[in-house]
């Protein structure tokens, strides 16, 4: 499948614009869910991580990642909503974990 040029490329912001719309946007969402995945099963090789933890920490740093995306529009409100309502989950979850300790 050929696709036209982008045209007038300034800045590497235009390159991804151009990459984005050329999927339909979703190049960025599926790059962090990937950041997403590689992150958590990095953690869960660690013996001394739970599994909370790790769910939090992956989630805390993609969200990270999603708010500065959204600030340059690569991704929807929505995408950026879902990674903070996952690291919120993950943090009561982490929360719940050390209760019972």
């Amino acid at each position: 499948m050929a696709y036209d040029l982008p045209g007038l490329i300034n800045s590497s912001v235009d390159v991804f614009t151009w990459v984005n719309s050329v999927t339909d946007n979703w190049f960025f969402p599926l790059i962090l869910i990937a950041v997403w995945l590689i992150t958590l099963i990095k953690m869960l090789f660690n013996p001394s991580n739970s599994a909370s933890k790790c769910f939090s920490a992956s989630s805390f740093v993609v969200m990270i990642l999603s708010v500065f995306a959204r600030v340059m529009n690569f991704v929807s409100t929505g995408i950026m909503t879902v990674f903070i309502i996952m690291t919120a989950v993950g943090a009561l979850w982490m929360h719940m974990e050390n209760e019972g300790s």
